[in-house]
């Protein structure tokens, strides 16, 4: 008896490693860093294109035609060029940070998970917030072959939804940490919230 009760719960705990969302973070604790372009719109509409940065554990850099955000984990550099100004502010104290990280590790356990095999290379993740902590209804990560996430539609509580579709996706390309990192401006005003 004991011999089946240890088979099941070895059977299970094989289940759970072999989930797509484990697999994910895997493939995220094994990528130092990428890079890749992106497009982001906000319930279809307010496109936007540029490329997007990031590097162990929560350090990015999102650059647009006119703007750039640089966080280096503790600190984000808002970067208006066309009005040359840079607003400081910590990452804790931005309601709208991006947190890759967030939607790998903490967010799975806070939310009812749901997998499904869209075709034979990609996956379709659903996180439906069942905690009002956080600031969204439900959360969707498209996963490809190589278990890289290659987009992420977010709903939040008020039914607006933000979408990020990542493609060209480069990892493990030896960026510097001081590439997250803003080198000051003498020609920018900086507004500091911190």
């Amino acid at each position: 008896m004991k011999f089946l009760m240890l088979a099941v719960l070895l059977h299970f705990i094989t289940f759970q490693n072999d989930t797509i969302i484990s697999k994910i973070q895997q493939k995220f604790e094994d990528t130092k860093d990428l890079k890749s372009d992106f497009v982001q719109s906000s319930n279809n509409v307010n496109v936007m294109k540029g490329k997007f940065y990031f590097f162990q554990k929560n350090n990015y850099k999102i650059e647009l035609e006119k703007n750039e955000i640089i966080c280096n984990g503790k600190t984000i550099w808002n970067i208006d060029k066309s009005k040359k100004k840079v607003i400081i502010s910590n990452i804790e104290d931005d309601p709208l940070a991006f947190s890759l990280r967030e939607y790998i590790y903490s967010y799975p356990s806070k939310c009812k998970v749901s997998e499904e095999k869209i075709d034979a290379n990609n996956y379709l993740i659903t996180l439906d917030a069942a905690n009002s902590d956080l600031n969204f209804k439900q959360a969707k990560l498209w996963v490809n072959e190589q278990y890289l996430i290659t987009k992420i539609l977010v709903e939040d509580l008020s039914n607006s939804k933000l979408e990020f579709a990542f493609s060209n996706i480069d990892i493990n390309i030896n960026l510097s940490k001081s590439f997250f990192q803003y080198n000051e401006n003498k020609e920018y005003k900086i507004i500091d919230l911190r």
